[in-house]
């Protein structure tokens, strides 16, 4: 019997993208889906879509920011398996049978990721993005989050322990959650294979928000630093900076070894 894996989808205003997620979903032709998608109360024709669609189970009603509505949606799923699609990404093709497969043959992992596609507005492919292999320091220390939610899935089982999105974060409830669920001894695992196409848009969280992404970021290392680093006062930057470097070289020359730069110029 197939697992269940419940996709939820977070949108506001993204009817001219929402679609192509919700086809991508359809289209994975996987046995025991659900697609949940959770609207912010948007002023296009998010909600005329969502009712062509009667295998969708959706809400449309005002929330507190993505973090609020994954967490409605995820509260609503009944798959033993969470994928986080958004409204303006999609699945590639095979994506969820994979990922089924691997949960199957690594019963102790709790979140797999992926890689991705970067494509323009229009899905037009732009370059394959890699990512490494799973390493909690590795994770702890980079300069963006390794373990995207766009090309992740985790069983339901984790939010057991009342591990949610915190709504405090506007763009980095990601690397947040992510932290705080390692930190409960949550095992991760990379393959690679890629998972989505990701959208590069002038409406994405990457493009909106960058400065407020890298605040939060900060602010969640400074949070989960030792209490040594923690006195040491002015002297965090410096510590924080030297340990970024080493984490992006580290993943750099993992990165070379795949050939995975050579790779990005593909299409």
């Amino acid at each position: 019997m197939a697992l269940g894996i419940s996709v939820v989808t977070a949108t506001r205003n993204m009817g001219h993208f929402l679609e192509s997620c919700i086809l991508s979903v359809l289209q994975q032709n996987y046995p025991s889906v659900e697609h949940i998608v959770v609207d912010g109360n948007s002023a296009d024709n998010t909600r005329e879509l969502l009712k062509r669609y009667p295998h969708i189970r959706w809400v449309s009603e005002p929330d507190r920011g993505l973090s609020d509505a994954l967490n409605k949606g995820i509260r609503m799923a009944t798959g033993e398996i969470i994928g986080w699609c958004n409204a303006d990404d999609l699945y590639l093709p095979g994506t969820l049978r994979i990922v089924a497969e691997t949960f199957e043959q690594h019963p102790d992992i709790d979140v797999l990721y992926g890689d991705y596609r970067e494509t323009d507005e229009a899905g037009r492919p732009l370059r394959i993005r890699r990512e490494t292999h799973f390493s909690p320091t590795l994770f702890k220390w980079l300069h963006i989050c390794a373990v995207p939610g766009h090309i992740t899935f985790w069983r339901r089982r984790i939010h057991k322990n009342d591990l949610w999105f915190d709504e405090s974060f506007r763009s980095a409830m990601d690397y947040d959650f992510f932290r705080r669920a390692l930190h409960r001894g949550v095992k991760f695992k990379h393959v690679s294979v890629l998972f989505t196409d990701f959208r590069r848009h002038g409406g994405t969280l990457s493009a909106t928000a960058a400065d407020g992404q890298a605040r939060e970021h900060e602010f969640v290392v400074r949070r989960d630093a030792s209490p040594v680093w923690k006195v040491s006062g002015p002297a965090f930057p410096i510590v924080r900076k030297c340990f970024m470097l080493v984490a992006r070289a580290a993943r750099t020359f993992e990165k070379c070894l795949r050939g995975y730069y050579i790779e990005q110029g593909r299409r």
